[in-house]
Formats: C-alpha cells, structure tokens, sequence
C-alpha cells in the first residue's frame, strides 16, 4: 500500500500495522503470522495464506487491506498498489 502522492504525514509504524491487522482479522483468515515492512509512504504486508486456491487467496489479502484501510484515518490515505503471490 502507498501514501497518495505529496502525503506528507508521518506514516504507521510496523508494530501499529501489525496490531491493527490483527483487530480487522478477529477470525485470523490468514494462516501464519503477518509480516509489516514500512519504508517511506509505502507499507508492505506478507500474509500467509494456505488451504486456498490463487483466487480465494488473492480476495482474502485484497479483503484484509481493504478493512486495514478502513480501521483507522491514518490507513485510510493508503490504496493498493500492487500485490504478489509466492
């Protein structure tokens, strides 16, 4: 997720990511533990999902960022940029 372009707040820190994934995802949808990196206005997730096929995993991340997003203003000047599967 990245800030909007000429965002000039300080952004979440990794620890503030993390604990409010864990407050939207009270039924822990992914399966490990989530990993938060934060570098600039950019904020990376790593979820860890399994038992699911690519298009129910690929809902479930978009989902959790969405709820991320809505969680708390200082998400909500985030928006999806991109996203991976490995």
């Amino acid at each position: 997720m990245t800030a909007r372009t000429g965002d000039r707040a300080e952004p979440p820190t990794r620890t503030q990511v993390i604990e409010t994934l864990q407050r939207v995802d009270e039924t822990c949808v992914h399966a490990g533990p989530a990993r938060a990196l934060v570098i600039g206005q950019s904020i990376r997730l790593a979820l860890y999902l399994h038992g699911l096929d690519e298009t129910e995993a690929v809902a479930r991340a978009l989902d959790l960022c969405g709820r991320l997003r809505a969680a708390s203003p200082e998400f909500a000047r985030f928006h999806i940029t991109d996203f991976r599967l490995l």
